[in-house]
């Protein structure tokens, strides 16, 4: 059986980012997330948490039909419009992206497969969730060749069975090693999402999220965790302690708000928790 270490600070504290007085905005990370149409709640959600989680700069690319709603909803968070796929090539390929997020209401279409393997072909880190995982359902070759730099997929049971062809079980063990069995056959760090959640490496280690409070069984809360994970991987934390910080954070951010807690309240306590880790 797979041994494997319990979620907490000590794992992963030390490489939090800190600004000083040399910092600017680039240098805080820019994360660039794709937004989907016309589901449009489930990116702004990923981008107020990524931008929360110290990000210095977080832009959404949006379809140019869709900039108005976009656009409407956010201020400091760039909507960045784009209306074909020429343009939308430019915005991945800037070079001041530090890591990518994809997924939340993105659709599952070509379209978000295309732009998948497009992030993935730049060598920044890449979250890939909710659809563009469903999207490589019975497709477990074509990811695993296209992953060559570091990536988090962050599943729940449904997109894991749909991915991976095998039910990750209930039993924590089984979990463990389902996971694990995973990250060994993509490469990438996988997260799946659970009242424990487990987050395993190609490499064999594994970390267990256990503190997690029930509150978080609510829409949207998996959108805010995407953006807390890529928001420290554009911050230059590596993958698997990207996954187990933003874990730990989302989950500490939910107890703090306490009952009623709906995903929009999250990015809120998110500084209130970093200020206790980086004080």
């Amino acid at each position: 059986m797979s041994t494997h270490e319990s979620n907490a600070p000590s794992l992963w504290q030390p490489l939090l980012p800190k600004p000083d007085a040399s910092s600017h905005k680039y240098s805080r990370g820019y994360v660039l997330i794709y937004g989907g149409y016309p589901t449009t709640g489930a990116a702004r959600l990923a981008a107020f948490a990524a931008a929360r989680t110290g990000a210095g700069i977080t832009a959404i690319a949006v379809p140019e039909i869709a900039l108005t709603i976009y656009a409407s909803q956010l201020l400091s968070i760039m909507a960045k419009p784009y209306s074909t796929a020429t343009q939308l090539e430019e915005l991945i390929t800037d070079k001041r992206v530090g890591a990518f997020l994809i997924g939340p209401g993105a659709g599952v279409t070509e379209e978000t497969r295309h732009n998948t393997l497009a992030m993935l072909r730049t060598g920044k880190p890449v979250v890939m969730d909710a659809d563009a995982l469903s999207l490589f359902a019975q497709q477990l070759e074509a990811l695993k060749t296209s992953i060559t730099a570091p990536c988090i997929l962050t599943p729940h049971d449904g997109e894991f069975e749909r991915l991976f062809s095998i039910t990750p079980g209930k039993e924590l063990h089984e979990r463990i090693e389902k996971t694990l069995w995973a990250a060994a056959q993509t490469g990438a760090v996988v997260l799946l999402k659970g009242a424990q959640t487990v987050i395993a490496a190609p490499d064999g280690r594994v970390i267990v999220n256990q503190d997690a409070p029930a509150t978080l069984a609510t829409a949207g809360a998996g959108d805010v965790l995407a953006g807390i994970i890529t928001s420290l991987l554009a911050q230059g934390l590596p993958a698997l302690e990207a996954a187990a910080a933003g874990c730990w954070i989302h989950s500490q951010a939910a107890k703090m708000f306490g009952m009623g807690l709906i995903a929009e309240d999250i990015p809120e306590y998110i500084p209130a928790v970093l200020d206790q880790l980086i004080a």
